[in-house]
C-alpha cells in the first residue's frame, strides 16, 4: 500500500495503473460483489486525489473482481478438482462434466445429495429454464427447480452449458407463435383460465371461447397438445403448480453471479441454498401444526366455503354437494370429487370438506388430514430441509 502523498505525483505517471486501482479496491468485494464503476471512479478521486478515466476504472473493477473470485480461465481450469471436492464434502451429491474431444468445455451438471434427499419429499412438478451467463465466454445457466409446501424455491439440479441454441430456438419459436395469436386480451384471459381449469367440461367452456374470438390461436394450441398446457389433460399430476415463475425467480437471484467464473458462480449458489435450507428448518422445528401454514390457511379457506354447502348422502362415504353454481359428487374412499380439485391438488375441496363433516361430525376436524397428502405435513417439509449443505473447501485445503 502506497502512503506517498498527492506531492509525488508528476506528469510520468499521474494517475493510478489499473493494477493499483485493482488492489486498493477488492476488499470493497465482498463475495464477489461490489460498487459501481462510477462509485469506483468518485471513491478514487476523493481518496486517492486522481482522475481516471471510466474506462481504466473499470479494467481496475475487474482486476479487482478476479483477485477475490479467481479469473475465468482458472475457474474451467479447476472445475475437474472443484466437481470431487463437492462431491467430497457434500456425499451423495452428483456431478458430470462433459469435455469435447478437442478438450472444449461443453456442460458441467450439479446436485446436492442434500437436494436429492429433500426431492423425494416434495410433489414431483419440476419447472426448467434458462439464463444467459455475463462471463468472458458466455454460456447458459439452467437451473430445475421444485416448489415445496409453502410454495418456495426447492432446488434439483443446476447445469452450465456453452450453449442452448437448440433448446432456445424451440421456446423462442413457441413465444413467437403464442405473442402473434393471442394478440387479444380476451383471448389470454381464457388460455389461463383453460390452461387451469382442473376438469374438461370447465376447460372446454373457455377453450371454445377462445376458438370463437380467434380460431388460429385455438389450432395452435391444439396442435401443440392439450397435454402440454393444460391441467385438465395433463397425464401426471401438476399439483396447483401451473407456471414456472419459481424457476424465474432463481433467475434473479443470481442476477449478478451470472458475470462470475464458474466455480464461484457454483460457490455463490451453494452459499444461498445452505441459508435457504437453514433457514426452513428454524422455520418449523417448532410448529405447533400438523401441515405446513400455507396449507392451513388453504384448509381453512375450503372449510369456510364447504359450511355454506347443501348435501346429501348417497352411499356409505358418497355425497352429492350443491352450491349456487354446480353440483358436485363426492367419493371419500377414492378420495374423489367430479370438480377434480381433490383429486389432482391432494386436499379436500370445499365439496369434500362438507362431506367430511357429514360423515365424521364434531371429528372431521382431524380427519381432514387423513384425506390430504402427507407432502404438506410439517414433519415431512422438515425432513426435505435436514441435510446440511457444505460448503465446497478451497484447493489449497
Amino acid at each position: 500500500m502506497h502512503t506517498c502523498g498527492l506531492e509525488y505525483l508528476t506528469s510520468h505517471n499521474p494517475h493510478a495503473t489499473t493494477k493499483v486501482i485493482g488492489a486498493y479496491f477488492k476488499d470493497r468485494y465482498p463475495e464477489g460483489k461490489g460498487p459501481s464503476t462510477k462509485d469506483l471512479k468518485n471513491s478514487i478521486r476523493i481518496e486517492l486525489g486522481c482522475n481516471a478515466s471510466y474506462w481504466k476504472v473499470w479494467r481496475g473493477s475487474e482486476i479487482a473482481k478476479s483477485l477475490v473470485r479467481g479469473t475465468h480461465e482458472h475457474g474451467y481450469g479447476v472445475i475437474d478438482v472443484y466437481s470431487h471436492m463437492l462431491r467430497t464434502s457434500n456425499s451423495r451429491s452428483k456431478t458430470a462434466l462433459k469435455i469435447d474431444e478437442n478438450g472444449r468445455f461443453k456442460y458441467f451438471f450439479v446436485a446436492y445429495g442434500a437436494w436429492i434427499l429433500g426431492f423425494a419429499q416434495m410433489r414431483k412438478v419440476i419447472a426448467v429454464d434458462g439464463t444467459f451467463l455475463r462471463s468472458k465466454y458466455d454460456g447458459v445457466l439452467l437451473s430445475a427447480v421444485a416448489q415445496d409446501a409453502e410454495n418456495h424455491i426447492f432446488p434439483v439440479a443446476f447445469c452450465v452449458v456453452d450453449s442452448k441454441a437448440h433448446y432456445g430456438c424451440c421456446m423462442r419459436h413457441l413465444g413467437v407463435n403464442i405473442r402473434n395469436n393471442f394478440h387479444n386480451a380476451s383471448v389470454v384471459y381464457h388460455f389461463y383460465k383453460a390452461a387451469k381449469a382442473y376438469n374438461i367440461d370447465v376447460f372446454s367452456d373457455y377453450f371454445n371461447r377462445i376458438r370463437d374470438l380467434v380460431s388460429q390461436a385455438a389450432t395452435h394450441l391444439e396442435r401443440v397438445g392439450f397435454h402440454r398446457w393444460s391441467r385438465a389433460f395433463f397425464p401426471g399430476n401438476r399439483y396447483n403448480i401451473m407456471t414456472t415463475n419459481i424457476v424465474e425467480s432463481v433467475n434473479s437471484i443470481f442476477l449478478d453471479e451470472r458475470e462470475y467464473p464458474i466455480n464461484a458462480l457454483f460457490d455463490a449458489i451453494n452459499r444461498r441454498f445452505a441459508e435457504k435450507f437453514h433457514e426452513s428448518r428454524m422455520k418449523f422445528i417448532n410448529a405447533p401444526t400438523i401441515f405446513v401454514l400455507a396449507i392451513e390457511k388453504y384448509i381453512a379457506k375450503n372449510i369456510n366455503l364447504g359450511n355454506k354447502l347443501l348435501i346429501h348422502q348417497t352411499a356409505n362415504y358418497k355425497y352429492i354437494v350443491t352450491s349456487h353454481d354446480e353440483v358436485a359428487t363426492v367419493d371419500l374412499l377414492a378420495k374423489s370429487c367430479t370438480c377434480k380439485v381433490f383429486d389432482i391438488d391432494k386436499i379436500p375441496c370445499p365439496h369434500a370438506m362438507a362431506a367430511l363433516r357429514c360423515q365424521y361430525g364434531d371429528d372431521y376436524g382431524r380427519r381432514i388430514y387423513e384425506y390430504s397428502s402427507s407432502y404438506y405435513k410439517v414433519e415431512v417439509y422438515l425432513i426435505a430441509y435436514v441435510e446440511e449443505i457444505k460448503p465446497v473447501p478451497y484447493e489449497e485445503t
